[in-house]
């Protein structure tokens, strides 16, 4: 048996497809179904390459792969998380430069250097972020290394980060998605 989406080959009894994630549909039908043709080249043609008769048949729509139906989503997370991040990153530099003039100087001397600090730390990793969330959803080539550095990062940045990390690592970096990525940034 072979997969409708991708041409896969299926064992009896599998739910989804090896190659592309795809559930098989089990037939449900009483009324027994003919048995396909084999494949038969014409009697004068030089090549011996066989075609599998479900591949052969199948003339459906396409769908998309795992990686093409996530990759959107994950771009547009990234951008979200980014955005949200960069607003108290502007909001720690501003008030950095304007200082606390209702705060006693010591304190203020205190807490200025590493509000500013930790505002730059925010915002430089929300402009990565943005750029990641924009690179996967124009499907850039560098984009998916770039994600799955960044991604690696987010793992510590417990408990939002921790997740667009794994989430990220499983759309970017499972079996495939390397090949699947370089197809999708050629084609768009």
């Amino acid at each position: 048996m072979y997969c409708a989406n991708c041409g896969g080959t299926i064992q009896p009894g599998q739910n989804f497809c090896n190659r592309c994630g795809q559930a098989t549909t089990p037939a449900t039908s009483t009324t027994p179904t003919p048995a396909p043709t084999p494949f038969s080249p014409p009697m004068n043609a030089t090549s011996s390459v066989a075609v599998p008769v479900a591949a052969a048949q199948y003339c459906g729509i396409p769908q998309a792969s795992r990686l093409a139906k996530h990759l959107q989503i994950l771009g547009i997370i990234w951008i979200v998380v980014s955005f949200l991040r960069l607003i108290p990153a502007l909001a720690m530099v501003f008030f950095h430069h304007t200082g606390f003039p209702f705060m006693a100087l010591p304190m203020r001397g205190f807490l200025m250097p590493i509000l500013g600090a930790l505002g730059v730390y925010l915002a430089i990793t929300a402009v990565v972020g943005l750029l990641v969330g924009w690179g996967l959803i124009d499907r850039q080539p560098w984009a998916r290394m770039l994600a799955i550095v960044v991604g690696c990062l987010k793992l510590i940045d417990f408990p939002f980060g921790t997740a667009l990390g794994i989430y990220t690592l499983w759309v970017l970096a499972s079996q495939g998605a390397d090949v699947e990525y370089q197809r999708l940034a050629r084609v768009s």
